[in-house]
């Protein structure tokens, strides 16, 4: 059973739901805003639930707790071309550092500025079985674009997002550096990559 159905774009929660898209909104609130089937089943494994929103015609897979939505409040708050009509609303994570504890290999992004290529890099670590630190990346892990660019993969593995200085400090202590440039004389298939492993890809713009 529904908590609720919104009718009107101009309600309130639509109107914080939509202002998720801030970085700003989104670290007030400790909340962001996940969109999409795929994404939103596997995020909600590892997240705490505010609320998932679904279109008026998609309630036959409304979980609890549900806010249903007429289709015209899908679209205003939809980022996308073709939405599905399932979303959700959760809390913030943890993305200290010490979560990458237990990962062996780490892929680090260093200063990383395009939200796609964030996500494209977290969608790749999962594939891998790797964890994934930002370091001084152009924006936040939460970004919608990151999110959709992750396909489901955000916080799927272990995830961190840090400064520069913490994440040099942390993947020198105790592991192993490879740094990607495309001038390396060794192709990454060749690394030796046993034992605690950092792989760091640099910016788009100047690398590492």
């Amino acid at each position: 059973m529904s908590e609720s159905f919104i009718d009107s774009p101009k309600n309130p929660r639509v109107r914080s739901w939509i202002r998720l898209r801030e970085r700003k909104h989104r670290d007030d609130t400790q909340t962001f805003l996940v969109e999409g089937e795929r994404e939103t089943q596997r995020i909600a494994e590892t997240c705490e639930v505010v609320s998932f929103i679904v279109r008026e015609d998609r309630t036959d897979i409304a979980p609890e707790p549900t806010v249903v939505v007429s289709d015209r409040v899908f679209d205003a708050l939809s980022t996308r071309q073709n939405p599905d009509g399932i979303a959700a609303v959760l809390r913030t994570p943890d993305l200290r550092i010490d979560s990458l504890a237990a990962a062996r290999v780490v892929l680090i992004a260093d200063g990383i500025e395009k939200p796609g290529n964030i996500g494209a890099m977290i969608r790749t670590a999962d594939a891998f079985g790797a964890g994934f630190l930002g370091a001084s990346l152009g924006t936040d892990l939460f970004n919608h674009n990151v999110i959709r660019a992750a396909q489901g993969s955000l916080l799927a593995s272990p995830q961190a997002s840090v400064g520069r200085d913490e994440a040099r400090t942390w993947a020198t202590a105790d592991r192993r550096v490879i740094v990607a440039t495309p001038s390396a004389d060794t192709l990454l298939w060749d690394a030796d990559l046993a034992g605690p492993t950092a792989i760091v890809v640099g910016a788009e713009a100047e690398g590492v």
